[in-house]
């Protein structure tokens, strides 16, 4: 009965013992797990480096970390704060993302503005490398600038082709330069000039000359009569 006891009392204890030691050994994991902020300054204050990113996967922390013109990938313990893995990226991968090659630019553009790309030349757009295109759509030509590496669309500019203002009618203008000058109609075209629009009516005449009247395409005055005999 005693051996009993004995045997019994040392079970309690030795679970007690077990007990104890799991709690501690909670207690101890729970403070040596660090903060994001702490892995940051421990990486800042280790390495003496600019923190890039920093993300949690499972129980460590992923850190990106420029220093100089290199960029390293660091893993770090979330428990304990140890260094699990040190490497260095490509140099691609140093703050600057591969440029887009042009197929792609286009696909961006045709995806953002449907219609026929007349230009694409390669610009410096607020001291970005980026690809600055025309666009033919219907009657307009849009100017599109991308963003070489993003392929984000930076600048849009529509101008508009605008047709030329006349208010006659080659039939009224033809009127016109017939009171003018009398004759049979050999041809009419419609010019602009920094003058502003007209009619340019050629005549010949019953004595074999041919007179170009200029009809002013608005307005129906006659602007000017030339001969060639």
């Amino acid at each position: 009965m005693k051996k009993k006891l004995v045997i019994a009392g040392f079970v309690l204890l030795l679970a007690a013992i077990l007990v104890f030691a799991a709690i501690q050994f909670t207690n101890v994991s729970a403070s040596e797990s660090i903060t994001e902020g702490e892995a940051r300054e421990l990486i800042k204050d280790r390495y003496q480096g600019e923190i890039q990113n920093l993300k949690k996967v499972n129980s460590n922390y992923m850190i990106e970390m420029k220093k100089g013109e290199a960029l390293y990938e660091i893993m770090l313990s979330e428990n304990g704060g140890d260094i699990l893995s040190f490497e260095k990226k490509e140099q691609d991968s140093i703050g600057k993302q591969k440029q887009l090659d042009e197929e792609k630019i286009k696909k961006i553009i045709r995806a953002e503005e449907p219609g026929e790309v007349l230009s694409m030349k390669k610009v410096t757009h607020k001291e970005k490398s980026a690809f600055e295109a025309i666009v033919q759509k219907d009657e307009d030509k849009i100017k599109i600038t991308v963003d070489a590496q993003t392929g984000e669309v930076v600048f849009r500019y529509t101008e508009e082709v605008k047709s030329p203002v006349k208010n006659l009618t080659e039939e009224e203008a033809i009127q016109i330069a017939l009171k003018s000058e009398p004759g049979e109609v050999d041809d009419i075209s419609f010019e602009e000039s920094e003058r502003g629009s007209y009619y340019l009516v050629e005549i010949e005449k019953d004595d074999g000359r041919e007179a170009a009247v200029e009809i002013h395409a608005i307005t129906g005055e006659v602007l000017s009569v030339s001969w060639d005999d």
